[in-house]
């Protein structure tokens, strides 16, 4: 008899879970429910077993792939959507993803599942499917699936972000590496880091932080000025960082142009870009970042 392993994160409608499982269990499947030891209820079922297990997500995965079971289903509050449906009313549901657009999609604030999950998943070839209890309707995660669908699946904001801008450094060996080590050292984030070519010997370099950690990195650099030999600190906190997701960023010619095109008639400015094989990340003035995610969703996700 083949199997369906669940991973359950709320455990308050039993009613629910219970319909959940017998679903499948009429479709000739035994079930494996994976939740916390915190969260236990009171079902039981015909072949169905419930686990109460630390860390019960990856238990989940790593279940299914002992038990070579047809599918893994992570119950979350919701489902995976193109936008956070908290704030967009135009948000739409995701049919679709390959595990690298999940992963991206989980250091990129999805609220729910861990990048390692989704690591742990596409490692071992485990089919996920991303639903909520009140769902029929899945968002499947395997390999690949990006392929003939649309390119830009999902966006996200982060307006929790401040640009460091340090001026006139010196163009010499090693002086990158000791700027950011003195910021490593105090476990400080640093992302999307610009590096221009020098000019007549000396160079700015910007790069982003949270929000949270302005003072302590000013606060860290101003300390050693000296040393690292930068003329000003400049830190820009009015700036939100818009990402848009897709597995066929790699081979599908005008991604970006298409993006900057609709910022371009939206008379959005932006002060950086960066690109990976499934992510383009603009930086932009944060007055403008819900204007540019409707206006991109609407253009190249809706449309």
């Amino acid at each position: 008899m083949a199997y369906i392993v669940k991973y359950i994160k709320e455990f308050t409608d039993h009613e629910k879970i219970k319909a959940a499982c017998a679903k499948d269990v009429a479709l000739g499947y035994r079930v494996k429910v994976f939740a916390s030891p915190k969260k236990r209820c009171g079902i039981s079922m015909e072949n169905v077993t419930f686990e109460y297990v630390d860390k019960p997500m990856e238990q989940a995965v790593k279940a299914a792939k002992a038990c070579y079971a047809e599918k893994c289903q992570i119950y979350l509050k919701r489902a995976i959507y193109s936008v956070d449906p908290r704030e967009y009313d135009f948000a739409e549901k995701i049919r679709e993803l390959d595990y690298e657009e999940a992963q991206e999609l989980s250091v990129n604030g999805f609220n729910g599942i861990m990048y390692e999950v989704f690591d742990l998943a596409k490692r071992n070839s485990v089919r996920l499917e991303v639903l909520s209890l009140s769902d029929s309707e899945p968002t499947v995660i395997k390999e690949v699936s990006g392929v003939g669908e649309k390119i830009i699946k999902s966006m996200s904001k982060d307006t929790d972000i401040n640009i460091v801008t340090l001026t006139e450094i010196p163009d010499k060996k090693g002086i990158t590496y000791h700027i950011f080590k003195v910021l490593s050292d105090k476990d400080i984030y640093v992302d999307s880091i610009m590096l221009p070519a020098a000019n007549h010997s000396q160079q700015d370099i910007s790069f982003c932080i949270k929000g949270g950690d302005a003072k302590t990195v000013s606060d860290l650099l101003l300390a050693h000025r000296d040393s690292l030999q930068f003329k000003d600190i400049i830190i820009n906190d009015n700036v939100a960082k818009i990402s848009v997701m897709g597995a066929g960023f790699h081979t599908q010619k005008g991604i970006a142009t298409r993006l900057l095109e609709v910022l371009y008639e939206n008379d959005i400015n932006i002060m950086t870009i960066f690109t990976s094989e499934v992510k383009i990340s603009v930086i932009i003035d944060k007055t403008q970042a819900d204007k540019a995610i409707r206006a991109i969703h609407k253009k190249l996700i809706s449309g």
